[in-house]
């Protein structure tokens, strides 16, 4: 039955007009639904609720931290009135959460009950300082349980939007098999058509039905550089290559997505683990040990820290986060970091070698950047098993003039026991069929950057006469993934040769790091010696007191290393110039030889933060010289404060007597004297004030041409009472409890005053 060609034409307009008003409508919903989302989050009684429990607790913790010791009472305002404020908060915040049982659960979550028990064990017992510890933790659980909050409310909507998109999709497929139908029936009442242009026609539609079976996106757009394709199929295609690019973009968001979760998930568990046992060392042992360990911690969770950053900045700007300008050592000094550690959990050695033609301001996207770099890299680390890691990163030539191509190579060892010349002479051939992560998708992240390339290669080793950390067996084959990346660089890093002059001795063992490290104090203008055997040392003792520096490293093999610091400390101290570093890959061989050496480095060795420490060690070290040759005395009551205090001077290398209260420190100064005197100003008896006077008045008596330097120590901070301190005759007056770079401050101003005399 033939139907009038009017009748199809009004049916083909009705249809058209449908499916315009339906995307439309799909379109409205769509806009609608993205003002519904931000509506909703920013007028949530439950996220409003949230957010006022966390500035109340930020409000109490404030006025905790603030608060004078009678302003500190939990009946007294304001205290009072702020713990009342945030226990009905804590209530009506429960209550909501009850009602909205399908956004949040409170089964399990222990942080509100906490709170409130905080609370009322501060009424109770009144212990400031306890509960500015619970208000600290609680507050920072308070933020991440209120962000996961607002992650469950976003997550309802995006559901919705794909929703949308999938019915837009669908509406759009019809249409398109709708116009393909109605074109079929407009050729049947064309009457100058045959029966072979029908059976032509018919035969077209089939064989566009298989290719759209069978298509993927390289083939739509084969169909598109077709020239043979009619404007009809073109425009077909065109259709779906763009679903194709929508498809696409959300795949690659949804994998950027799992693999986030994934690697967040391991990092977390490997740090969490890291501060459980820190805590239970640190309460089983407040030695040595537990001030090693809280580095660790420290370490840790900062890195946490950064990550979850890094990560929010991610989920919430991502690449479409404008581009600006990235401090690239700094950027590149987080990834090390990073890095470092999860090849720590591996129990790997990590080594990085950063050349010397490297920019030191880039425009870009940083998060972008650091996440597609971090991400190429962890995943490459996780499909090798090599023991010995380098990392080498340095700039060629790119494409574009204006810019620069980074390169970033991870080199996969079996052994240490070659060096840079070996590794970058070997025969390196690209590996076809191995990859990371696909570089389209990098692209896709880092949108404005022109090129990106990763490559795997693979390199013979060499045959080595032999290898400490190795048997006879042959060695497995070198590895290496080569990343390239061009930026456009704003400035390049200046390296100052500031160890001009200096002489460094290296000891270690390994080929690897006597090559990475001789090349960089060799650049920042240091005559470097490497010895490779602890005896080398000893044997050199002769001549030991013209270098400035030992940098020895915690991977020499066949000795003790606590024993060998021992004793080369005991050694070095005739040669007063001389001075020991550590270079230490874990912490736990810091617990046992950090008091034998000046200073501790951490592998690996970055040069723009290595060399200015080194810098500073060195002449903090040539000011020992004159340094240790004072006396120094310590009049504190406090016999805590009494121990934090010298064990801050010991670590510095002075040596300090004490006493607790100023009547024996007037009689420590008749009979011994001292250059430095650190003087609590109140202590029950004689305070320190009084018996600065009494001091200052016997050094006038005896006119002394070089008078003690009195350091008043206070925990008060106002400025009648540094006054008092002043004018009773003391140099400078320092707050408590004691800080290390405070005192090490002082001391470099007298030493100062010293040289000027």
């Amino acid at each position: 039955m033939k139907i009038a060609k009017k009748n199809i034409t009004r049916f083909s307009i009705a249809l058209l007009v449908g499916f315009v008003i339906s995307q439309a409508f799909i379109g409205w919903r769509w806009i609608n639904n993205s003002d519904a989302k931000h509506s909703a989050i920013t007028q949530s009684p439950l996220l409003i609720e949230s957010a006022s429990l966390i500035n109340k607790t930020e409000l109490l913790l404030h006025a905790s931290l603030a608060c004078k010791e009678q302003a500190c009472s939990p009946t007294q305002a304001p205290m009072a009135d702020l713990i009342s404020a945030l226990q009905q908060q804590i209530t009506t915040f429960t209550h909501l959460a009850a009602a909205e049982k399908s956004k949040i659960s409170l089964v399990g979550d222990v942080v509100y009950p906490q709170l409130a028990v905080t609370l009322d064990r501060f009424t109770a017992v009144g212990d400031t300082t306890q509960l500015q510890r619970s208000l600290l933790t609680s507050y920072t659980t308070l933020q991440l349980a209120h962000q996961n909050l607002i992650t469950i409310v976003e997550s309802g909507y995006l559901s919705q939007q794909q929703q949308l998109f999938h019915q837009a999709l669908f509406i759009f497929a019809l249409s398109i098999i709708t116009a393909l139908g109605l074109l079929f029936l407009i050729r049947q009442q064309r009457p100058q058509y045959s029966g072979h242009h029908t059976t032509q026609s018919q035969y077209d539609i089939s064989q566009l039905a298989t290719q759209l079976e069978n298509i993927d996106a390289q083939g739509i757009q084969a169909k598109l550089n077709n020239l043979d394709t009619t404007p009809t199929e073109r425009r077909i295609f065109a259709n779906l290559a763009s679903m194709y690019q929508d498809v696409e973009f959300q795949k690659r968001n949804a994998d950027l997505y799992r693999q986030l979760y994934a690697l967040i998930g391991y990092e977390i568990r490997g740090m969490t683990n890291t501060i459980q046992g820190g805590v239970r060392l640190i309460a089983q042992d407040a030695g040595e040990n537990g001030a090693v360990m809280a580095r660790d911690i420290t370490l840790a969770t900062n890195t946490l820290s950064d990550l979850a950053d890094n990560y929010n900045r991610l989920i919430s700007g991502g690449n479409q986060a404008q581009t600006g300008n990235v401090n690239f050592l700094p950027f590149m000094s987080e990834l090390i970091v990073h890095l470092t550690a999860k090849t720590q959990h591996s129990q790997r050695t990590f080594e990085c070698r950063l050349h010397d033609n490297l920019p030191e301001v880039i425009e870009g996207n940083a998060t972008s950047l650091f996440w597609v770099l971090f991400l190429q890299l962890s995943n490459a680390i996780s499909a090798q098993s090599d023991k010995y890691l380098l990392l080498n990163i340095r700039t060629e030539a790119a494409e574009e003039v204006e810019q620069t191509r980074l390169v970033f190579e991870i080199i996969f060892l079996p052994t240490n026991a070659v060096g840079l010349t070996e590794i970058q002479e070997a025969q390196w051939e690209a590996v076809d069929g191995k990859s990371g992560i696909n570089d389209e998708w990098s692209k896709a992240i880092l949108t404005k950057v022109n090129h990106f390339k990763s490559s795997w290669f693979q390199a013979p080793s060499p045959v080595l006469s032999s290898t400490a950390d190795s048997d006879s067996s042959p060695l497995s084959p070198f590895q290496k993934l080569h990343i390239g990346i061009d930026i456009t660089p704003k400035s390049f890093y200046r390296v100052d040769r500031l160890l001009e002059n200096k002489r460094v001795m290296v000891c270690t063992d390994s080929p690897l790091q006597i090559d990475i490290m001789s090349r960089m104090l060799d650049q920042y203008g240091a005559s470097v010696t490497v010895v490779r055997a602890a005896n080398d040392i000893f044997k050199s003792l002769p001549t030991i007191g013209e270098y400035d520096a030992i940098i020895i490293t915690d991977t020499l093999k066949g000795i003790q290393l606590k024993s060998f610091c021992k004793t080369l400390h005991s050694r070095l101290k005739k040669a007063a110039k001389t001075k020991l570093f550590l270079a230490a890959s874990e912490s736990s061989t810091v617990q046992d030889t950090h008091e034998y050496v000046d200073r501790v480095f951490y592998t690996p060795l970055i040069p723009y933060e290595l060399i200015p420490n080194l810098t500073e060690a060195m002449q903090a070290a040539e000011e020992a010289d004159v340094q240790t040759r004072n006396a120094f005395l310590i009049v504190e009551d406090d016999r805590v404060q009494q121990f934090l205090l010298k064990k801050l001077l010991s670590k510095q290398g002075y040596d300090a007597h004490t006493v607790s209260d100023g009547a024996q420190a007037v009689e420590y100064m008749k009979e011994q004297g001292a250059d430095i005197v650190f003087m609590d100003c109140i202590m029950p008896g004689m305070g320190g004030i009084e018996a600065t006077k009494l001091i200052r008045q016997r050094e006038d008596e005896m006119d002394i041409q070089q008078p003690a330097t009195i350091i008043g120590a206070t925990a008060l901070t106002s400025a009648s009472e540094h006054k008092s301190c002043i004018e009773a005759g003391m140099d400078y007056v320092i707050s408590k409890p004691y800080k290390n770079d405070e005192i090490i401050k002082v001391i470099k101003k007298y030493m100062a005053i010293k040289k000027i005399c």
